[in-house]
């Protein structure tokens, strides 16, 4: 199978370019500008507009994309609108190869405007990650399950001579047997020494990703794998163990990792995933040798995980995330997330749990971009609390960086050794 294009970069190079000038020729040359009075133009770039603002609405922009979220992107999503009025306006007045070229405007404009979108979140870095190609160094899960024994242990891995120069992955579901929580299928991650003749029990790090999004988020825009593989060159191929799971059950679906309406995510999170790793992974069962990470959502699920459950995480890792899980409001948070429980949204405030988290041994490290204005000032209140009951905090307010995965590549990557100083460089006893 020819896969020379797989790493044809959609943030950088001749492509963005490309698509730019073929959506804007197209554009320009398909519409006959003037075959119609300026203000019948004018009253479809109105319609145009208000279209891309009901769409906007609808998918509850603001709310899902953060405070950067541009209000160019209102723009783009009007371009083909425009482009399709016109098509439907002039259709009678112009030849069929006017009609072509603005029909193929239409796809050409979209496809601008989710490259603008793109290029703005660094969500899909190449053709590979767009079209789901396969991850480098993905192989079969069976080749990384470990079957458990009779006595519910779990068997070691047969040893690999020699150990593989880099990290295995693996596309898998984790099941729900006590959340039952409808989910799509996770990615786990191993370390060389995973499979050396007695691994040890390696730590663990959970990434939690955001919406809209998938579990594989991380290792396709997140730099998770070149992170973990760089560390784990350098350190004898030892590393944390990395489980992705998925938090959410779809690309736009919201639980904010809480047990509710929307599914019994935290359970799942803190019960059936952790189970499932060492059960299947032979990996540390340690709090103090798990830690959680995540983005934006998956950044507020970190924190809240870890504030809720020390005897499950000792470790978290909040990258643009809320102070708390939110909807937006808090009534629409109260009563789509807890049922209407107020005892329940309380009980989701992690700083009510600071102290408690303190004498266990919690610590959590912030990074936010500059420019994310409203996750700034979530940052800065929960450092403030943190230092108030001795909670340990690392913060970092990465300069000029937004809501987007250009700061949560880079707030990943200067968490990592922190993370692993964290949870132990050995990774622990041998198995």
């Amino acid at each position: 199978m020819l896969s020379w294009y797989l790493h044809w970069s959609l943030l950088h190079g001749w492509l963005p370019i490309a698509v730019d000038v073929l959506a804007f020729a197209t554009f320009v040359a398909g519409v006959a500008w003037l075959g119609r009075p300026a203000w019948h133009w004018a009253a479809i770039a109105v319609l145009a507009g208000a279209g891309a603002v009901g769409l906007a609405a609808v998918v509850d922009a603001p709310a899902r994309f953060g405070s950067t979220y541009p209000r160019s992107f209102l723009a783009w999503g009007a371009l083909p609108l425009f482009a399709l009025g016109a098509a439907a306006w002039q259709w009678r007045r112009v030849g069929w190869l006017r009609r072509t070229v603005t029909l193929f405007s239409i796809p050409a404009l979209a496809a601008f405007g989710g490259m603008q979108i793109n290029l703005h979140y660094g969500h899909v870095p190449t053709i590979g990650d767009l079209i789901g190609a396969p991850l480098p160094g993905q192989v079969e899960a069976s080749r990384l399950l470990r079957p458990q024994g009779q006595d519910g242990s779990t068997a070691i891995t047969a040893a690999m001579h020699p150990l593989p120069k880099q990290g295995l992955v693996a596309s898998l579901d984790i099941p729900a047997p006590v959340s039952r929580f409808a989910h799509r299928d996770g990615y786990v991650w191993v370390p060389p020494a995973f499979f050396s003749a007695r691994p040890p029990r390696l730590p663990v790090l959970m990434l939690i990703s955001g919406i809209p999004g998938s579990p594989a988020d991380w290792l396709r825009a997140g730099g998770a794998l070149a992170v973990a593989n760089d560390w784990a060159a350098a350190h004898g191929g030892i590393a944390p163990v990395m489980v992705l799971p998925d938090a959410n059950g779809s690309w736009t679906h919201d639980t904010e990792c809480v047990d509710g309406p929307r599914g019994q995510a935290e359970t799942y999170l803190t019960v059936d995933v952790p189970r499932f790793m060492v059960d299947h992974f032979g990996v540390a069962n340690r709090p103090e040798q798990w830690a959680v990470g995540g983005m934006s959502e998956g950044g507020t699920c970190a924190l809240t995980l870890v504030a809720r459950h020390p005897d499950r995480f000792s470790t978290f890792v909040n990258l643009s995330g809320d102070a708390a899980p939110t909807l937006g409001n808090t009534g629409r948070t109260i009563r789509e997330l807890y049922g209407g429980s107020v005892q329940a949204w309380r009980d989701h405030d992690p700083t009510r749990w600071f102290a408690q988290d303190a004498s266990m041994g919690v610590a959590g490290f912030i990074a936010v971009g500059g420019d994310d204005y409203n996750d700034v000032r979530a940052a800065k209140a929960l450092t403030a609390k943190a230092h108030a009951h001795q909670l340990r905090l690392v913060t970092q307010v990465l300069p000029g960086q937004g809501h987007n995965w250009y700061a949560w590549k880079r707030g990943l990557k200067n968490a990592y050794p922190w993370i692993v100083m964290r949870l132990g460089r050995s990774g622990g006893a041998p198995a």
